[in-house]
């Protein structure tokens, strides 16, 4: 669980958590960008952690984690609800995924970029590799970040 003033992260596990985290991708992607829902909702949900970030009890935000092969974790679908963009809830979830990500043994976090908020994950720490891609309709750019191995507890 991430908590930051107002905002809760935690991990959608019972059926209607997971249906509110589906329900602002809907809204943010299908209805405010225009992706179709065949490709929002692509057959990898199942396979995949979904975080949701709540505000005053409020869904605000999702995202979806997904481990490669090897020991990568891919960092899908960051959906903001309007009303709460510039409210650090894209943040707020962003940390509390790359947390778990280490908490599973990744080594590196990617993910692909919308262009318009690729300023966004460089201040997180990504980086950006690669041409600019159409992905969805939308430009988008492939960024990673390492995840150095966490110090064990009581180590200095």
């Amino acid at each position: 669980m991430t908590t930051r003033p107002g905002i809760v992260v935690r991990e959608a596990r019972s059926e209607a958590e997971r249906a509110a985290a589906f329900a602002v991708r809907r809204e943010v992607f299908v209805v405010e960008q225009g992706i179709s829902a065949a490709l929002e909702f692509d057959g990898r949900d199942a396979a995949a952690c979904h975080l949701l970030a709540r505000r005053d009890g409020l869904p605000v935000g999702s995202l979806r984690l997904r481990f490669l092969e090897g020991d990568v974790a891919k960092i899908e679908r960051i959906a903001v609800r309007a009303a709460a963009r510039g409210h650090k809830v894209g943040q707020a979830l962003l940390q509390a995924a790359l947390a778990r990500a280490r908490a599973a043994g990744a080594a590196e976090a990617r993910l692909h970029a919308q262009c318009t908020v690729q300023a966004f994950y460089r201040r997180q720490g990504f980086a950006a590799y690669g041409p600019s891609f159409v992905e969805d309709g939308i430009l988008h750019v492939a960024m990673r970040l390492d995840l150095p191995a966490q110090p064990e507890a009581g180590a200095r």
